[in-house]
């Protein structure tokens, strides 16, 4: 059995960088509960664990855009206190201008990527608090830093998962629970085609590989790392970045009148 690091639990987790995750999990001791939204799927990434890492791998099938699922998998991983890690990988888009997307599409986009991830989040949290330890993972995207026309509602979600997981950082700093938040480019796996955008639309050289996403994500987590940044070359450019974002708000806390605004 697994060495005793818990269970971690991988929202979309029937495959792409999911089941990768839970493979690299596994590899690392973890038990795991494998969400996904049918269990035809889950089996054969469960079955694919078991097989490699001897650790226990359980299944719940659920759609995260639903609201009587979502409950349902809230109930289940903030009563049990094993849990020790949570991946919220699942994420959905639609590709298209905003004009012509349907309201279903807008919900379930907003559902899965800010509204499950939110109280996913909040429901492991107070645990890991009241034990000192526990590690949440929120997956992002370069593009919560460049948004995409015809991508609006995905690239605003990243955005959102950006700045929570950094409020929270600083809410659990010092608290044994780490925040993590991977950042990953364009990655080939068939999220695009369900977007609506066949990843070979892409250009190649901007597109990774999911093992090397998976790779890097999880030695950032064995590091302990708040921010992995899995294609960026130097890590300056990212503390220039936070820098700049710090100047610009120390400039607008001011509460004083620009003078292009006063005349």
């Amino acid at each position: 059995m697994s060495d005793g690091k818990g269970t971690a639990v991988v929202t979309g987790a029937t495959g792409g960088v999911g089941a990768l995750y839970a493979a690299g999990l596994a590899e690392r001791g973890y038990d795991l509960l494998l969400a996904g939204r049918q269990q035809k799927t889950l089996d054969p990434v469960a079955k694919a664990v078991k097989q490699k890492a001897d650790v226990k791998v359980d299944t719940l099938v659920a759609n995260l855009a639903e609201a009587k699922d979502l409950a349902r998998v809230e109930a289940r991983i903030s009563s049990d206190p094993a849990i020790t890690a949570l991946v919220n990988n699942a994420g959905v888009a639609s590709f298209g201008p905003f004009a012509t997307l349907s309201s279903a599409a807008l919900d379930e986009t907003t559902a899965v990527n800010i509204t499950a991830l939110t109280r996913l989040t909040h429901a492991v949290l107070p645990g890991f608090l009241a034990r000192g330890a526990g590690s949440i993972i929120n997956i992002a995207s370069v593009l919560a830093f460049h948004p995409w026309p015809e991508f609006g509602v995905y690239n605003a979600s990243k955005a959102y998962v950006v700045s929570f997981s950094q409020a929270l950082q600083g809410e659990v700093a010092g608290k044994g629970v780490l925040v993590q938040v991977v950042i990953p480019p364009a990655v080939d796996t068939d999220f695009w085609n369900k977007a609506g955008l066949p990843v070979s639309n892409l250009p190649a050289g901007a597109v990774m590989k999911p093992q090397q996403l998976v790779d890097a994500a999880l030695k950032g987590l064995d590091r302990g790392e708040s921010w992995v940044f899995p294609s960026l070359p130097e890590q300056a450019v990212w503390d220039d970045h936070q820098k700049t974002r710090q100047a610009l708000v120390g400039s607008l806390m001011n509460g004083t009148l620009a003078a292009r605004y006063a005349a």
